[in-house]
């Protein structure tokens, strides 16, 4: 892997990042789930949590911000591509979680302070509430 660039600038808000979602059809963006509604919700949500600052965000309570569980609590498919670019190993622990109204979770991985987008469980199913 090549040397990273250092960045002149020290980043405060979340970035989101959307090369990596699951293969699984059933917790992407082509599931019968992701609504037109969703993808409002989803993207109204990522604008305000991009809005903020990011030790802001952690701060709030896991219906607004991001809710944190450990990898062996979420039943995601890992887009095999995320695993290969070895992200993983300098992402923070576990699976972060933010909220889309009553209508879906976005699970993901953060790295630095990118939100890597791995899902859209829009059933519910990827953990146990």
């Amino acid at each position: 892997m090549g040397k990273r660039k250092i960045l002149n600038f020290e980043p405060d808000r979340l970035a989101f990042n959307f090369s990596f979602i699951t293969r699984d059809r059933k917790y992407g963006f082509d599931g019968k789930g992701f609504t037109k509604v969703v993808k409002g919700q989803m993207f109204d949500k990522m604008v305000r949590l991009s809005s903020e600052r990011y030790n802001a965000i952690l701060g709030w309570p896991k219906r607004l911000g991001l809710e944190n569980l450990p990898e062996k609590e979420v039943a995601v498919a890992v887009h095999p591509d995320f695993t290969r670019s070895l992200r993983h190993l300098d992402c923070l622990p576990g699976f972060w979680i933010f909220r889309i109204s009553d209508t879906g979770r976005i699970i993901g991985r953060i790295q630095e302070k990118t939100f890597y987008i791995l899902a859209v469980d829009t059933k519910f199913k990827l953990y146990k509430h």
